[in-house]
């Protein structure tokens, strides 16, 4: 009998194909293992599966496995977690050491790093931290994973956000300083809650899924985030792609300055994915935020179509540049916060040095909470408690491990922070510049102000 296996060798010279990245991103099965691709659809018994004795679970034939799925299944593929494309990374990015001209600091020496979110509003948002944790909703995330997150964040003195799915209390209990989403469904929306957030931030759109509203899973909607979302349980939810009554610069700016009285003087910020960067720039200097969010290409969600995350928003390191000059421009002096890829010390201090006035991360604080990076968010079934509402899967997440994990990481983070800039020549984190850096990539010299190596 000719198997599977056999034809794989055969056709690849008796040496089997690397697996794909994208293996990953296949569903995980009860017991543990991945679909495969003979099997993609047959868990739920399809007719339309193709014969496991020919199907073949190794090969490079580009975009194969998704063209099966899709063929069987009758649906678009949802995927979780980034895009796994290729696209200018961070560590082609190089720090220029002091040494004469200028000099380097002591590694003793003292360096600030307060971070102030909403320099001109009537009650900044002071950190101790440039890097705080971005938007992840109760729902996409356990909740013990949320108050973890938060426990970590306020024990680094740094900001926890709310996310789109409205307030977890015990999450905004825990927080140093807590950042409300202000989404088109207004979750948890009352002048009482605007009145106690630390800022709030309009949510227009995210990096992996530009013009599409949120998606939480079904399986996910659990009586009390049915509750709290005031939608029906275990049916997905899919938040609108845009804000019914904003059509308009004006109508942000509206928006903005109601936000701004009703919370009492709370810095208010506008959220958006980097694609039109500059056009929709515009609207948002009109609207006069606090602070602006850039989400670029590289980071992450709980669940997207992949055909969309795959192939949309513009890389992070350019949108920052293309974002700051822009601003500078326009005279403009809200703060810039960066997200989307962004990992360690090292990017957070390059995103600086290119003009972030703060810099907001998820995958990565959840991989130092938990996360194993299984890829499977928007499945229910994350085996570490991370990204679930199932009760036996979240009793394996240990709460106070995870805030403390949460918390090393920060601070270790804002150590080396503190590290890049004393070699440069810096006593303040955010007077590093792009002349601290330089480049070994010629695409990211020439369309940003980095120089060539």
């Amino acid at each position: 009998m000719v198997t599977a296996d056999k034809l794989v060798k055969a056709e690849d010279g008796g040496a089997g194909a690397k697996a794909p990245d994208r293996e990953k991103e296949k569903p995980v099965k009860k017991d543990g293992t991945r679909e495969t691709c003979q099997d993609c659809g047959g868990s739920t018994g399809e007719a339309a599966a193709y014969d496991p004795e020919y199907a073949r679970t190794q090969t490079d034939a580009r975009y194969m496995d998704e063209i099966h799925e899709m063929a069987v299944k009758g649906q678009s593929i949802i995927a979780a977690m980034g895009t796994q494309m290729p696209m200018p990374g961070w560590d082609d990015i190089l720090f220029l050491g002091a040494q004469l001209n200028p000099m380097p600091l002591d590694e003793h020496a003292p360096v600030k790093t307060e971070t102030i979110i909403g320099k001109h509003a009537a009650k900044p948002m002071v950190l101790d931290h440039p890097v705080y944790i971005s938007h992840m909703s109760f729902g996409a995330l356990s909740r013990e994973t949320k108050t973890a997150l938060s426990r970590g964040s306020a024990m680094a003195r740094t900001a926890m956000c709310s996310g789109e799915g409205g307030i977890l209390p015990e999450e905004k209990a825990a927080a140093y300083k807590y950042i409300f989403e202000y989404v088109p469904n207004q979750y948890s929306v009352t002048d009482e809650n605007l009145r106690e957030a630390d800022a709030i931030e309009i949510k227009i759109g995210q990096g992996t899924k530009p013009g599409m509203g949120g998606h939480l899973p079904g399986g996910k909607v659990t009586p009390e985030i049915a509750a709290i979302r005031n939608k029906p349980l275990g049916q997905d939810v899919i938040s609108p792609s845009r804000f019914p009554g904003i059509d308009t610069k004006e109508d942000l700016k509206a928006l903005v300055d109601r936000l701004r009285l009703v919370s009492g003087g709370r810095p208010i910020g506008i959220k958006i994915a980097a694609g039109r960067i500059e056009k929709d720039l515009e609207f948002c200097v009109y609207a006069g935020p606090d602070f602006i969010t850039i989400d670029g290409r590289g980071g992450a969600t709980g669940a997207s179509p992949k055909i969309i995350r795959d192939s949309t928003s513009v890389p992070t390191i350019y949108a920052l540049y293309r974002a700051r000059k822009y601003l500078d421009q326009a005279g403009c002096g809200a703060q810039l916060v960066i997200t989307g890829g962004l990992r360690v010390s090292s990017d957070f201090a390059k995103a600086l040095a290119m003009g972030a006035d703060a810099v907001a991360i998820a995958s990565a604080a959840l991989m130092a909470a938990a996360c194993q990076q299984y890829r499977i968010c928007g499945t229910g079934m994350c085996p570490v408690g991370v990204a679930t509402q199932d009760e036996k899967l979240r009793s394996r997440f240990k709460e106070d491990a995870a805030a403390q994990r949460v918390a090393n990481f920060l601070r270790v983070s804002l150590e080396e922070i503190k590290t890049f800039a004393r070699i440069t020549g810096h006593d303040n984190i955010h007077d590093m510049d792009a002349d601290d850096l330089c480049t070994v990539s010629r695409e990211i010299s020439e369309f940003t102000n980095i120089r060539h190596a």
